[in-house]
């Protein structure tokens, strides 16, 4: 008989087990194997997940190229994804379909001729005759009678220039009673000791804070008026300005935490002089009242810290809508809170754009379901507060049902950190409040209002890079504000600039009647109504094309 060892049973007695702890070599190959498939799990493993870190960095690095090179739009122009959004359907994407052949391409629409509106500008007319002599006939020697005109437009420009105003006080006193000098007290200053009149200083704070100069580049233009303003004095002109608006300024922020929502964002700006050697990075937050509380009030911290959104909003009782940044979590927290959270759909929208470059089908199936909560929004748009809530809750509310189910089902066949992966984590961690827009017709479906009355201080900080120091923010943020009052109520500004610095000064008892909204209706000849005029022909054309793009779909 032959043993598995190969080595004949019969040969002779048993060998002695070996003395020690060593294994028996059945025992060493087992445990060789085990080590082996470890190996083999653990490397596996690693391997999915430097795949997954490749796909993530290369989605991040696809992103960052669309964003350099690529279109900054959003839109969706697949003319079949519509077809995407079948809710409680299999999820699988369909095989694409053979190519078609080309249709001829449409008539391009020529575009009418766009004719400039000189209606709000001054006219000069200016008469070029022919010589004496011309007017008469050389055949017979009479008169030629004028017999009609030419006209030929022109525009032109005439630059600003700077004059030095003297003020003459004469003096009076009698000479024979020597009873004291009689004088005239003269004009108000806006800033006491400052020799820069109201309308200079206007149009130092529009040219910083609306048409974001700055200040060196406003001292090289002083130059060619012939005057050189030294920087330092600028800034201290700005700064007095800001001390001599901060009444207004608080009585804006106070109205403001009366709104019953308020849209808030942020944004970074670097400063200089922080505690570490280099610049720090404070930010700037917008509060964006509602129609009946229309202001826009900036507020600057030197971190993003919750403190900063705690302290402006401490006594707000309404609804917050903002982005998902973790540090307005602390202001919902309470029972119950005073603040509701608000969330955004187009950040969530966002997050599966980004995502479909990895996941077109499933992504663009969540991508249509939001152009969907779109559409029922450019209906309500213009309804009263009560027929836009019931007009949600009859489309919107059905669609954010069969939504979340698709997200739950996507969320369990999805990668956690792929782009896909964190825009379903992201929708579905905050879900609560991007629906809360449906409960309330004073709420809105996203946060763009904000993002975009923010954009000024994007567009301000490519030209002046950083403040000079964390104290000029607070100062900055009193200016931006009196600023985006002008901008919201379509004022004149350095008409209104110049009443808000004279008033300040002279009657800051007055301060309720400088409120944006308040002095376009007291000085309607300052309001640009052609501004507003603009505004609608561009949301009715912007309208019109989303109606064309809902009936192409």
């Amino acid at each position: 008989m032959i043993n598995p060892l190969g080595r004949n049973a019969q040969s002779g007695p048993a060998s002695p087990p070996v003395s020690g702890d060593a294994a028996p070599p059945g025992d060493a190959r087992q445990q060789r194997i085990q080590d082996l498939l470890a190996a083999l799990d653990q490397a596996t493993r690693a391997n999915e997940e430097l795949t997954q870190e490749n796909d993530r960095l290369r989605q991040e690095l696809e992103r960052y190229r669309r964003y350099v090179y690529g279109r900054r739009s959003e839109r969706c122009d697949d003319p079949g994804q519509g077809h995407l959004f079948a809710f409680g359907e299999d999820l699988e994407v369909a095989p694409e379909a053979e190519p078609e052949a080309p249709m001829p391409a449409a008539p391009r629409k020529s575009r009418p001729s766009r004719t400039l509106d000189f209606s709000r500008l001054p006219h000069v007319r200016i008469e070029h005759d022919v010589p004496e002599a011309d007017k008469t006939c050389s055949c017979c020697g009479r008169s030629k009678a004028r017999i009609g005109e030419d006209e030929r437009r022109e525009l032109e420009f005439i630059p600003a220039r700077l004059e030095v105003r003297v003020h003459v006080l004469p003096k009076y006193a009698c000479s024979h009673c020597h009873d004291g000098v009689k004088s005239p007290d003269g004009p108000e200053r806006p800033l006491p000791g400052c020799i820069a009149g109201a309308g200079l200083l206007s149009q130092l704070l529009i040219s910083k804070f609306i048409d974001h100069l700055t200040l060196y580049r406003f001292e090289g233009i002083a130059v060619r008026y012939g005057l050189h303003l030294p920087r330092a004095t600028l800034c201290d002109w700005v700064r007095k300005a800001a001390e001599l608006m901060g009444p207004l300024y608080d009585l804006q922020k106070q109205l403001v935490l009366q709104s019953p929502v308020i849209w808030t964002d942020d944004t970074p700006v670097k400063a200089l002089g922080g505690e570490a050697p280099g610049s720090l990075t404070t930010r700037f937050w917008l509060y964006h009242g509602d129609e009946d509380h229309s202001y826009d009030v900036y507020d600057h911290t030197a971190s993003r810290k919750r403190d900063g959104p705690a302290t402006f909003l401490a006594g707000f009782v309404g609804y917050l809508q903002a982005d998902a940044y973790a540090g307005y979590d602390g202001l919902y927290l309470g029972s119950p809170s005073a603040i509701h959270e608000v969330a955004c759909w187009a950040h969530a929208r966002r997050k599966f754009y980004d995502a479909r470059s990895s996941s077109p089908g499933n992504a663009g199936l969540i991508l249509e379901a939001i152009r969907r909560l779109y559409d029922v929004e450019d209906r309500v748009r213009g309804l009263s507060v009560e027929a836009r809530q019931a007009l949600r809750a009859q489309e919107a509310v059905p669609i954010l049902e069969r939504l979340r189910g698709d997200l739950d089902r996507l969320a369990d066949q999805s990668l956690p950190k792929s782009a896909l992966g964190q825009a379903l984590t992201y929708a579905r961690n905050q879900w609560k409040a991007l629906c809360r827009y449906t409960e309330d017709g004073r709420l809105t479906i996203d946060n763009n209002v904000a993002e975009r009355r923010l954009r000024d201080q994007a567009i301000g900080r490519k030209n002046w890079l950083f403040l000079g120091n964390v104290d000029a923010g607070p100062r900055a943020a009193v200016l931006s504000t009196i600023m985006a009052g002008a901008k919201r109520h379509r004022l004149e500004p350095w008409a209104y600039v110049k009443d808000v610095l004279m008033t300040l000064s002279v009657a800051p008892e007055r301060v309720e009647d400088l409120l944006p909204d308040r002095w376009a209706r007291n000085h309607p000849g300052h309001v640009l109504t052609h501004r507003l005029e603009e505004s609608r022909e561009r949301a009715r054309r912007r309208d019109a094309k989303r109606a064309d793009r809902r009936k192409r779909k």
